[in-house]
């Protein structure tokens, strides 16, 4: 897939996600076949003023290539200047956030709650690609609420003032997260622009996401809640699309513990030892949470506060699912054993 002047090896992108998008996670997610990762969003402000918790956000490396950078914001210039600084930082495409409900985000006119502003959000397109050379992307949503959908005008301008690509969130401002992402919106996006339009909104399982390459003739997914805990869902998207069906058996729960322990390693790379620790408890709970016993493992990640303790309750959780299997194995092997069970 092309985003304008930059070429990507495959259509799958990992969405831009702040507390999420890390080193460790793009890296993961990349390895397993994601064509474009970015750096968690960042405020315009913040990142102009050089935020000392910012300036940590945005750092990357060069195996990380392709790499973007998203910015929310509504100040034209602001934004436009940041541009300038993304380029000349090395960033290989920027993407505009008009798809954030975070009322944080919202209450400063950014995110999702500049739909309500088209001509605004217009300036801002054409702000942002006349400072730089490098491509500009927008991710927006369907609208503010249900009344005001307006998706297809913002598209419209989006691609009138150069913007290379739009991803849809198909849900509403309002909406946030609740409810079912109305893909039909997708395929109405697509069928108004001739740039790529990216879908996102409950890729969950690798044969929707092929589904939602059929049937809304979008460009390209964007995956965000989805791969959370499980990076190798852009793998199986992948082999899906290729194959028909998911070829590489997924990670064993043994499997799942050693790319939890990688992933802690990796933030260590961008992090303080107990900074990586806070960060990694969510993740925990996200590899761990459809497997066999993982309610009682929760609590013991979401203490952890050193690299001695993360590890402590990785070889804690790898005993107990061994322990399982075994006994699945057992049962399996001895109708009896089976039948007690």
């Amino acid at each position: 897939m092309k985003l304008g002047s930059l070429k990507l090896r495959n259509n799958l992108i990992a969405a831009p996600l702040c507390g999420i998008s890390n080193r460790a996670y793009r890296v993961l997610c990349k390895r397993y076949g994601a064509g474009l990762t970015y750096v968690e969003m960042l405020k315009v402000e913040s990142y102009l003023h050089h935020n000392r918790k910012t300036m940590t956000l945005k750092y990357y490396r060069e195996d990380e290539r392709p790499i973007g950078i998203q910015f929310a914001g509504n100040n034209p210039a602001w934004l436009a200047e940041a541009c300038k600084q993304a380029e000349d930082e090395g960033y290989d495409i920027i993407d505009f956030n008009m798809g954030c409900p975070v009322p944080k985000i919202g209450k400063c006119g950014a995110g999702s709650a500049l739909m309500a502003y088209p001509d605004r959000a217009a300036k801002c397109f054409k702000a942002m690609v006349d400072a730089v050379k490098i491509p500009v992307s927008v991710k927006f949503r369907a609208g503010v609420n249900d009344g005001n959908l307006n998706f297809i005008q913002i598209g419209k301008l989006a691609e009138e003032n150069g913007i290379v690509a739009c991803t849809i969130h198909p849900r509403t401002r309002q909406q946030s997260f609740a409810g079912q992402a109305d893909h039909s919106r997708t395929a109405e996006l697509k069928a108004a622009l001739k740039i790529p339009v990216i879908a996102s909104g409950d890729i969950n399982e690798p044969d929707f996401g092929v589904k939602l390459l059929k049937t809304t003739g979008c460009d390209g997914l964007m995956l965000g809640r989805g791969a959370w805990g499980r990076p190798w869902l852009f793998r199986e998207i992948t082999e899906t699309i290729n194959h028909g069906r998911v070829v590489t058996p997924s990670p064993t729960a043994i499997e799942r513990l050693a790319v939890l322990r990688e992933h802690y390693e990796l933030l260590l790379e961008c992090f303080s030892e107990r900074h990586a620790c806070q960060v990694v408890r969510k993740y925990a709970t996200w590899y761990i949470r459809d497997i066999k016993g993982s309610a009682a493992l929760r609590g013991r990640f979401s203490r952890v506060n050193s690299r001695v303790e993360f590890h402590e309750a990785l070889d804690e959780a790898m005993e107990l699912y061994e322990r399982e299997m075994s006994r699945d194995n057992q049962s399996q092997s001895d109708p009896a054993l089976a039948a007690v069970g």
